[in-house]
């Protein structure tokens, strides 16, 4: 696997008022799922600590086909279905690039 094929990116989540203890809930429950999924690297979750309403994902894939199947798989299926309800705005992805050493 060369770091080309390699899919790093940082999906930002900013929950509506009142609806922040739903979101972290929502998004733990994709964690243990997603990280078992063949062509998970890293998924990893955090939550901004001065501002608690924003969380962002931290997550790696070995090729653009085993993001494609997550984005399929019941579990996140089951995510996007309750985006309209949890989030403030629309879900933000970066996308980045490794710069090498």
């Amino acid at each position: 696997m060369s770091e080309a094929e390699v899919i790093s990116i940082i999906a930002v989540l900013k929950a509506k008022h009142g609806k922040i203890n739903a979101l972290k809930q929502a998004l733990q429950a994709l964690l243990q799922p997603t990280r078992r999924e063949p062509g998970n690297i890293e998924y990893a979750l955090f939550q901004l600590r001065d501002t608690p309403d924003v969380f962002y994902v931290r997550e790696s894939w070995r090729s653009q086909t085993g993001l494609d199947a997550h984005i399929a798989l019941p579990h996140f299926q089951a995510f996007i279905l309750q985006m309209d309800d949890l989030l403030a705005e629309p879900l933000q992805l970066d996308y980045l690039t490794p710069i090498a050493p």
